[in-house]
């Protein structure tokens, strides 16, 4: 009988007492330090230069030409978009896509006067290019003017 009561006694008493003490002598854990978060932590693009070459646009007014000449570099993200724009058929589709928006805003351009060529600000000018190349090409981010040259010319009226 004491052997049954021993048997019995024992786990009921022993056991919660085991699990009060063990969270005494367990060593408290240390404090993890907070993981960085995935939203802020943004990645940074490789970005892969492509030159486009040379454009001369011209910009008729009614009493004179205006023709600019502009050199034109694009920024790539991404080694695949790079490889698969830098083929033959890629780079003239995007060549041709810029030649298409500079000839456009040219067209809209015929604000510019006498004298006020020299005021043309290329940054904005190249971040127009790139707003609108991006809606064909998603993976253009950025671009450049390396170089840009005007002259204006007397136009001929009949």
């Amino acid at each position: 009988m004491k052997k049954l009561l021993i048997i019995l006694l024992g786990p009921i008493i022993l056991g919660p007492t085991g699990y009060f003490l063990g969270g005494m002598m367990a060593p408290e854990p240390t404090p993890a330090e907070p993981a960085p978060v995935a939203a802020h932590v943004v990645k940074e693009e490789i970005l892969y230069k492509m030159p486009l070459g040379k454009f001369t646009v011209q910009v008729l007014q009614p009493r004179s030409i205006l023709h600019l000449l502009m050199d034109v570099d694009v920024y790539i993200a991404g080694a695949a978009n790079f490889e698969r724009l830098n083929g033959a058929e890629g780079r003239n589709r995007l060549r041709d896509a810029t030649v298409t928006i500079i000839s456009d805003m040219a067209e809209t351009t015929l604000w510019l006067e006498k004298g006020e060529e020299e005021h043309i600000d290329q940054t904005k000018l190249a971040e127009d290019i790139v707003r609108k190349l991006h809606q064909s090409f998603l993976s253009i981010r950025t671009a450049r003017i390396n170089e840009f040259n005007y002259a204006r010319s007397l136009r001929e009226l009949p």
